[in-house]
């Protein structure tokens, strides 16, 4: 807050995965530090600092941005970039804090609302470029509310990348920093609840 107890703009640094194995690593913009990264880019409207930077309704802008491709050197980097959330699958951020426990804290209260107990989902996403994740989870609340929400967040994820490569299918284990992500709800081809 600043010296007239007005919120002041933070940022926050987060990993936006658009496909398998491209990842954009860098900072956005937050209104306030208490926001969680699902609640910001489920909003009906995007926070920006500066709006008249936008140049797509549906995007978010990142600062001191990275582009990762896979386990490869390829690193391109940018000052700025704009990301359509329309192409991201899931995310993730750094913040322990505002991830599992801050999720916990919320689900519990939704729980007594709505007797709804914590849930294990199994997601397998669309295929893009020959590869998408299966993924399992532990989502808390109403499920059914929350697919209506551009991300679906889930915490004690065990991620799994499936990936064709020269004919043949193979996985890997994605490892998270806190076992949180927010999957795309545009991108899920298959869930089984329970």
């Amino acid at each position: 807050m600043d010296t007239e107890g007005k919120q002041v703009a933070e940022t926050r640094r987060i990993v936006l995965v658009s496909s398998l194995g491209k990842k954009f690593i860098g900072n956005v913009d937050v209104p306030n530090g208490t926001l969680r990264t699902t609640d910001l880019l489920n909003s009906g409207s995007i926070f920006w600092k500066d709006p008249g930077e936008k140049c797509f309704d549906n995007a978010i802008l990142m600062h001191n941005v990275v582009l990762q491709i896979d386990d490869s050197p390829v690193r391109v980097r940018f000052d700025k970039l704009q990301v359509r959330l329309s192409e991201v699958i899931l995310f993730y951020d750094d913040l322990e804090s505002m991830t599992d426990d801050k999720e916990k804290m919320r689900a519990a209260t939704m729980i007594q609302k709505t007797r709804e107990q914590a849930q294990v989902v199994n997601i397998i996403t669309t295929e893009v470029a020959s590869s998408f994740f299966n993924l399992t989870g532990t989502f808390y609340g109403l499920f059914k509310k929350k697919a209506n929400d551009k991300f679906i967040p889930l915490t004690d994820v065990k991620l799994t990348e499936i990936y064709n490569k020269g004919g043949k299918w193979f996985q890997k284990e994605i490892v998270l920093p806190h076992r949180f992500i927010g999957v795309s709800t545009n991108h899920i081809e298959a869930l089984r609840l329970g």
